[in-house]
């Protein structure tokens, strides 16, 4: 590498690191996201081993989130040892600033998810600044941003894959230990082993590589097993694994099934399997931009570098996992975040064509590619949404008043004192007459209607067919014909604050949340993205849409 490539790399590593970091702690202290607040409960309450004995003894350690009040937990162990440590370390153990020191850790790991997505590249490619561009493009991700604000273990996870891969393409002995990393951080990343499987068959047929591959497989399988063991240790109660967990996942399995009546399930009722999930991947994850190009480089990899025997491998794995999360019923966007790298690293290969034909034209695809990201990190620039629209409540509302509150959402207001009383809207329950008895009694006492989310009204209204009642119900509401008016509507949406413009871009053929596009309002100056109407996980933890109702009618009807 030359001395300018390698000041280029500093600035991708140093921008991808920034979009990463800015507004960290952009709920406040307020713990608005439930997984994290989750985790950063369980963390909270670990307690360190006396002894390395204890350490591994599943029934005592006081690591294991079984052990001090938390029955079910589905995540790896070591992320979460590895932030109570940290903020110890720190200083920093206390409730509020131990998540914040999460929030960091996952912006560093992700980060060094861009170094290895160049180092595969070069690997891959040999090129340098074809490389340069992948890790760019990496760095540029808008998914990959998102999760590296939240204090979760998926960027462990995704680092320690993408890791695995380059472990692999170098035939390093160390390939079991990166790979028993990804396993301990999210088990379901034993979807990658195929690949691991197909990168030593490949090695292994070529010439004077039998013996050393063969090395290298039992190497693999002892260290990713000594790994797991290490780094995962209650999974395992001796030899055997821990019917606990298994449990935790057998009941997480059931709750993310069609027949559950599980809420975060409900969104995903009536979805179309492969087209929801690439939407969602084409118009947020990646934007559309960089998603077009995404696909269009994995043809074109197959038939313009196939010669590198292990471009297979990026094309397997990406093709593989997407057809298998995008036909499963749960089609959380995370769920897509371990082929982000590596789609990347394909995208680079296009752009190093386009940049041989015109610097003009790749500038300006760059340009357009910069978009997205650039407005979305501006969410972290401005308040919650929820924390704005609290603010509002607490100095609009009089006092006294009856707030309706979804069940399975954060109520509001936040942060001021309690001069509300609340009242909860029980709307995930099924259809039943008592269910809408009860619910016209709490209508008839309630003078504000609180949506602190679309989670509800866009996973309910999503579904009629399950929930007749209750998608006439939020018809109704948003028509006006329930006797309460929209007075107020906080969003923050990802923006571009161009002068002179005002303009709001929404996807075509939304339907999440459809039933409030007749009330969208457009408030920020500039260019907008409205991504009210994506996958419910992409807004609700970070700039939720919040829709406040005020009772018109002294007599509203079901």
């Amino acid at each position: 590498m030359t001395l300018s490539q390698r000041l280029a790399l500093l600035c991708i590593i140093f921008l991808g690191f920034t979009l990463r970091s800015v507004g960290r702690n952009w709920d406040q202290n307020y713990h608005l996201h439930p997984d994290e607040r989750f985790l950063t409960m369980v963390v909270s309450a670990m307690s360190w081993p006396k002894t390395i004995s204890e350490y591994f003894d599943t029934s005592r350690s006081l690591l294991n989130p079984h052990n001090i009040g938390f029955g079910f937990y589905v995540y790896g162990t070591y992320p979460a040892i590895f932030v109570r440590y940290l903020s110890q370390l720190l200083h920093r153990a206390d409730y509020s600033q131990l998540t914040l020191v999460g929030r960091a850790a996952s912006a560093v790991i992700d980060t060094g998810t861009i170094v290895l997505v160049f180092l595969i590249s070069s690997r891959l490619f040999k090129n340098t600044a074809l490389s340069l561009i992948s890790a760019l493009m990496y760095a540029l991700s808008v998914l990959p941003i998102q999760l590296s604000h939240f204090f979760a273990v998926d960027p462990y996870a995704v680092f320690f894959l993408t890791l695995s891969l380059y472990l692999l393409l170098i035939n390093s002995p160390l390939l079991g230990i990166a790979f028993g990393l990804t396993l301990a951080a999210k088990i379901s990343s034993a979807l990658f082993l195929p690949v691991i499987a197909l990168g030593l068959l490949i090695n292994f047929f070529k010439p004077g590589q039998k013996i050393n591959t063969i090395i290298l497989g039992f190497i693999f399988v002892l260290t990713t097993a000594i790994t797991l063991r290490v780094f995962y240790p209650y999974l395992f109660t001796g030899l055997q694994f821990n019917p606990k967990v298994l449990q935790n996942w057998k009941e997480l399995d059931s709750l993310s099934g069609a027949d559950s009546y599980f809420p975060p399930a409900v969104q995903w009722l009536h979805t179309r399997p492969v087209w929801y999930s690439l939407s969602n991947l084409l118009y947020w994850g990646l934007g559309l931009p960089l998603g077009l190009l995404s696909l269009i480089s994995l043809p074109y990899v197959l038939v313009n570098h196939r010669r590198h025997g292990y471009v297979y491998l990026v094309i397997l794995w990406v093709i593989g996992l997407f057809f298998y999360q995008s036909t499963q019923f749960a089609q959380p966007m995370r769920y897509l975040y371990p082929i982000y790298p590596f789609l990347a690293v394909t995208a680079g290969a296009v752009l190093f064509k386009i940049l041989k034909i015109s610097k003009i034209l790749l500038i300006l695809v760059l340009a357009l590619t910069l978009v997205w990201p650039l407005a979305f990190v501006s969410i972290y620039t401005r308040p919650h949404s929820r924390l704005a629209a609290s603010k509002w409540i607490y100095q609009n509302v009089p006092s006294g008043s009856t707030l309706s509150c979804d069940h399975w959402d954060d109520c509001l207001p936040i942060g001021y004192p309690t001069e509300f009383r609340l009242l909860e809207y029980p709307l995930y329950g099924q259809d039943t007459p008592e269910k809408w008895q009860d619910m016209s009694a709490r209508l008839a006492q309630t003078d504000y209607i609180i949506m602190s989310s679309n989670r509800l009204f866009g996973s309910i209204s999503s579904a009629p067919d399950r929930y007749p009642a209750a998608s006439k119900f939020y018809a109704d509401l948003f028509s006006g014909k329930l006797g309460f008016s929209p007075v107020v509507q906080f969003t923050s949406r990802p923006n571009l604050p161009i002068p002179g413009l005002n303009l709001c871009l929404t996807p075509p053929n939304i339907s999440y949340g459809a039933v409030s596009y007749q009330i969208q309002n457009c408030p920020l100056p500039g260019l907008s993205f409205v991504d009210d109407y994506a996958d419910e996980t992409f807004t609700v933890y970070d700039h939720p849409k919040v829709i406040i109702f005020k009772k018109s009618s002294q007599h509203p009807k079901l």
